[in-house]
């Protein structure tokens, strides 16, 4: 079975979000992929700056130096795990406190140094984890096997659909098939790869065989996969999708196709190169929610006032929040909903992107963290689209 794990599962996500101690530390910073930046162990050299940042804010917060020092250690050991460094991916996020203790998570999304103390955790960053993702299924078709995985953005799993489905030609169409009707030969110099051929008989007749053991592996993939809004991708020699497509009963089967005999492509890249396919078809939400803000800018639907946005998120009355990547807005939000912003992070204050975005992610809105040219209304920090 080949599988991916998703970076963080919604269910740990929602834990750590929920968290409060005494004191959270969150670190955020790049990874450094490049041979040049790896050289020059930019990335351990990243952390030490991000833990002289810790523990000035550890400081402020009244800790003394000897608990700060005790609280850091597990941090600075990071510093000297080569193997962390040596095959990196695009970011490394570090959590700290005292019930948890240590926690940190290599992710395949860009970060940006960022050093957060609160009774909270700071995970808005991590919000791009779950935005533009869904499941789809790739039925991999070559010539002496079958394979059903189910994916998105980060997993992979096998269904293993043979169990429903015939995983060879010849279990279709009747393993003396050969002798009777229908020769299925590869790797040949007088026949192309995967090509079939009778003893006589037309091209109606070679289509019969292979469109019987298409409708075959068709009623095993419906039962395996129940639920069917997700899109299903066939991977397989081009002259193939034509065919399973004109049996196919599954309602969501992928316009778009990956060419080419499965066999030969590991399962990373059928993964990478079915996501590939596919990115566009989960964009199309963020896209319809951006239209939807624009259409209903100047309506009680749609705000860009922070002051109006964070009690509507307190109360569970955003759809979808839109957030610009890189920003932040510190301040607190007092018991009477009055909301006081300040410049910089302090000892008192929190981060209020990070709040807002949270309570709307834990309560069923959708949160999208946005390029600044991408927000529907521009030069605010926030903007959010309302379900009343």
């Amino acid at each position: 079975m080949t599988t991916n794990k998703h970076p963080l599962p919604t269910e740990q996500f929602r834990a750590m979000a929920e968290h409060r101690s005494s004191y959270c530390l969150s670190i955020y910073l790049p990874m450094f992929k490049k041979g040049k930046e790896q050289n020059m162990e930019l990335g351990p050299a990243t952390l030490k700056q991000c833990i002289n940042d810790a523990e000035r804010q550890l400081k402020a917060h009244g800790i003394h130096a000897n608990q700060i020092a005790s609280y850091l250690n597990p941090v600075k050991e990071l510093v000297s795990k080569r193997d962390l460094w040596r095959n990196p991916s695009e970011g490394l996020a570090i959590f700290v406190d005292e019930k948890s203790g240590l926690q940190w998570f290599e992710l395949p999304i860009p970060l940006s140094n960022h050093v957060y103390v609160s009774d909270h955790y700071y995970l808005l960053p991590l919000l791009a984890l779950y935005h533009n993702n869904g499941r789809f299924f790739v039925l991999e078709l070559s010539k002496d096997h079958i394979r059903l995985y189910q994916g998105d953005r980060y997993t992979f799993k096998d269904l293993f659909v043979e169990e429903f489905a015939p995983e060879q030609l010849e279990e279709a169409v009747g393993f003396d098939y050969q002798q009777k009707t229908l020769q299925f030969r590869t790797g040949q110099a007088m026949h192309p790869q995967g090509s079939f051929h009778g003893h006589g008989e037309g091209k109606d007749d070679k289509k019969l065989e292979v469109m019987k053991f298409f409708k075959e592996i068709d009623a095993g993939v419906n039962k395996v996969l129940t639920n069917k809004k997700a899109p299903l991708v066939i991977a397989g020699v081009s002259k193939w999708y034509p065919i399973y497509k004109e049996v196919n009963t599954y309602p969501r089967l992928f316009e778009k196709h990956l060419k080419g005999d499965p066999e030969f492509r590991n399962k990373k890249e059928l993964h990478r190169q079915s996501w590939s396919l596919v990115e566009d078809y989960f964009s199309t939400p963020l896209n319809d929610k951006i239209k939807a803000f624009k259409n209903q800018a100047h309506t009680e639907k749609c705000s860009h006032q922070i002051s109006d946005i964070v009690p509507a998120a307190k109360n569970g009355r955003i759809d979808t929040l839109f957030i610009e990547r890189k920003s932040e807005v510190y301040g607190t939000h007092t018991k009477k909903n009055c909301l006081i912003l300040d410049t910089n992070k302090n000892p008192n204050n929190i981060s209020i992107l990070n709040r807002i975005g949270l309570q709307t992610y834990l309560q069923g809105g959708s949160v999208y963290l946005l390029d600044k040219g991408q927000m529907p209304f521009p030069n605010r920090p926030v903007n959010a689209l309302y379900r009343y």
